[in-house]
């Protein structure tokens, strides 16, 4: 495919310049971080050099410990072609033939904003279609006209849900060095919202559980975002000689359970003081990966 104007690439050429495989590339492709390539004909697609940047920002924003649903937020400037016509909304092209613009629909967006609200506070099976078509006062007919199912709006809502929770603070984590502090960091970034981390694992929990295999994936690709920054930041400690030699996929999930475990003392304890918190935490984390905290024996056993 020729253009004066841009430079196309077949998808070995991506996979080649970008160093991102191509199984991944198609991953991305699902998620709505890319762009849908220009295809040619059923099997022949051509990949712009918008592509390779997206991917280089992508592969950039993993390298500082981004969840991939926040990332999906920040290079999603504009909507892929795909998503933005299913965000409805219409208008003329010169040939006079009707194509959905790239305006969000209100509706749609009305309905993802109740959905995200009562899935944090009902769960998935515990929310109900009537639920969301009554508190917008409109039909089941207009929901289903932007959904095919509750699946459907559960697979948007959820990583919309975690990346609004966890948007913000992360340029500031990518400029600490230590890991330890970087730890503490994310603990920081989670602490003022216990309570919507817990739905949002609670939700991740339903969706694992759940038979259909697209919701278990979803389920297990925002755990996974949540546990894989901290792994990230466990074995760079490990590697570096600061932190003892721990398995970073269990003491990841060990911390995410105990950021959990603190949402069920604020429920309990409405007086409870932030500093002190954030303080035990801190503590905790470097009593449990500190090489000097522990008696050198390799049981784990802290010294005294």
């Amino acid at each position: 495919m020729n253009s004066s104007q841009e430079e196309w690439y077949r998808i070995s050429e991506l996979e080649a310049l970008s160093g991102v495989p191509r199984r991944t590339i198609h991953f991305y492709l699902q998620q709505g971080l890319l762009r849908p390539p220009r295809k040619t004909g059923k099997t022949m697609a051509y990949y712009g050099r918008e592509h390779l940047e997206t991917l280089a920002a992508i592969l950039k924003a993993k390298a500082e410990g981004m969840p991939l649903v926040v990332i999906r937020e920040r290079v999603r400037g504009v909507a892929p072609e795909g998503a933005a016509a299913a965000e409805g909304g219409a208008e003329e092209t010169q040939g006079g033939a009707r194509r959905k613009s790239r305006v969000p629909n209100k509706t749609r967006e009305d309905i993802l904003a109740v959905g995200k609200r009562l899935f944090r506070k009902n769960g998935y099976r515990g929310t109900r279609v009537n639920d969301i078509t009554k508190e917008i006062n409109v039909g089941k007919g207009t929901f289903y006209f932007y959904f095919s199912d509750k699946k459907e709006l559960f697979l948007e809502c959820v990583p919309r849900i975690f990346a609004e929770l966890f948007s913000q603070g992360w340029e500031e984590i990518a400029k600490e060095k230590d890991p330890l502090r970087r730890l503490s960091m994310r603990a920081g970034l989670v602490l003022p919202v216990l309570g919507e981390f817990a739905s949002i694992l609670s939700l991740c929990r339903e969706a694992m559980e759940d038979p259909d295999p697209k919701l278990k994936a979803m389920g297990r690709e925002v755990f996974g975002s949540i546990r894989r920054p901290l792994e990230m930041e466990i074995t760079k400690g490990v590697e570096r000689g600061i932190f003892r030699p721990v398995d970073p996929r269990i003491f990841a999930t060990m911390m995410i359970g105990v950021m959990e475990s603190l949402c069920y003392l604020e429920s309990h304890d409405q007086c409870l003081d932030a500093d002190k918190v954030n303080k035990g935490v801190s503590d905790l984390f470097s009593l449990a990966l500190s090489r000097t905290a522990h008696d050198g024996s390799g049981t784990g056993r802290f010294a005294v």
